[in-house]
């Protein structure tokens, strides 16, 4: 057991590495191809159908993988969690993490000026809003084959029981990841929301009016996705309540 947890450990901390953009913006190779199962780091979700991966459904679980995990970028438990929601040794829900760890880690990481902290926060949050958009474009590309894959069984010859689980188990799979994101995107909007505010009693800086106003842009590509997200993952999205307060200026002019 404890051999395993610390394999599990050490792959989740280099998986991050499999979610970085390529050429032309296509995810880059992994360094675990080759190396071990897909199984073990091809995120988030594996497991459930015994069909390969088309090359959409891949891209789907590479640009997924940078928008589920915690932004943090330290040893937390979460990060472990994340990244081996893959493997399937967590639960989904388990990786609903704590989105005041993210303000802390920018609070009490050593730095030269607290501008380094506004300056990370406006990276991240315009980092992830370029994400966004383009798993948004696969998610539901991916959708959409699926729908045609589901209604092409009714004019498919002896099917047996296991194609037709597996087609079925495909099509949870790739909601389920789609899904996924769109829960995260809400805790990441909080976390940075949380960040904004901690900073402006912590450290009081000119930079809080571009970083609100970077908070708002990321609010908007958040809200405007909404719908498009909840449709290609087959549900809506409940926003616990803790996040669905409306939200109020933060810095005073």
């Amino acid at each position: 057991m404890l051999s395993r947890l610390a394999f599990c450990i050490a792959v989740a901390t280099a998986a991050p590495a499999s979610a970085q953009a390529g050429d032309f913006g296509r995810p880059k190779p992994s360094f675990f191809d080759g190396l071990f199962p897909p199984q073990f780091w091809r995120g988030p979700v594996v497991g459930y159908s015994a069909y390969p991966l088309t090359d959409l459904e891949l891209e789907l679980r590479d640009r997924s993988y940078v928008l589920i995990r915690p932004n943090e970028p330290r040893g937390n438990w979460n990060i472990y969690i994340a990244g081996f929601g893959i493997a399937h040794l967590f639960p989904p829900a388990y990786t609903y993490y704590d989105y005041t760890e993210y303000a802390r880690m920018l609070l009490w990481t050593p730095a030269r000026s607290e501008a380094s902290s506004y300056n990370r926060l406006i990276e991240d949050m315009d980092g992830d809003g370029r994400l966004v958009g383009p798993f948004v474009q696969v998610a539901c590309a991916v959708a959409d084959l699926d729908l045609k894959r589901e209604r092409s069984l009714a004019y498919v010859g002896d099917l047996v029981e296991g194609e037709v689980a597996n087609a079925f188990g495909r099509i949870w799979e790739n909601r389920l990841v789609t899904a996924w994101v769109h829960r995260a995107l809400h805790w990441r909007l909080a976390s940075y929301r949380y960040a904004l505010e901690r900073l402006v009693i912590a450290v009081p800086s000119g930079r809080a009016v571009e970083v609100e106003r970077a908070l708002t842009r990321f609010q908007a590509i958040v809200t405007q996705v909404d719908p498009a997200l909840a449709r290609c993952a087959g549900a809506e999205f409940a926003l616990p309540a803790e996040l669905a307060a409306p939200l109020a200026p933060i810095v005073t002019k």
